[in-house]
């Protein structure tokens, strides 16, 4: 059996928020609604799945900034997403390349968003 995620949502007139499984709350908000947990969550599996892939080099911090453009005709998917991604201290610039190519091919949330959504991957190194 696959690994199971969890959260609960909970929705009323004073507020609109979802849980984690160990109690963290996330509030829905004017700046922080399902969209930018969308995106956060690519970010995330993306990073982590990076991290997974097997890899000689080293680098320091990472920054990935995840835009994503919505239709305007319904169902209002994602039409393009951009992951910008800004590398400080790779030791290996084409590795590094080839390692986000393999990540944006097993990343399940990125895998997931693609079937609706043009990907764009941006790497610039710092």
């Amino acid at each position: 059996m696959g690994q199971i995620r969890n959260i609960k949502a909970h929705f009323s007139s004073e507020r609109m928020y979802f849980e984690n499984s160990i109690g963290r709350e996330f509030d829905f908000t004017q700046s922080t609604g399902p969209y930018e947990y969308l995106l956060g969550a690519l970010s995330g599996c993306y990073y982590k799945t990076l991290l997974s892939i097997p890899h000689n080099s080293k680098w320091g911090n990472v920054e990935i900034t995840v835009t994503g453009e919505k239709r305007d005709e319904e169902p209002t998917t994602l039409k393009k997403t951009v992951l910008d991604i800004k590398v400080r201290n790779a030791e290996d610039e084409d590795e590094f390349r080839s390692l986000a190519k393999k990540a944006s091919e097993l990343c399940s949330i990125y895998s997931t968003i693609s079937k609706v959504s043009d990907m764009e991957l941006r790497i610039s190194f710092i």
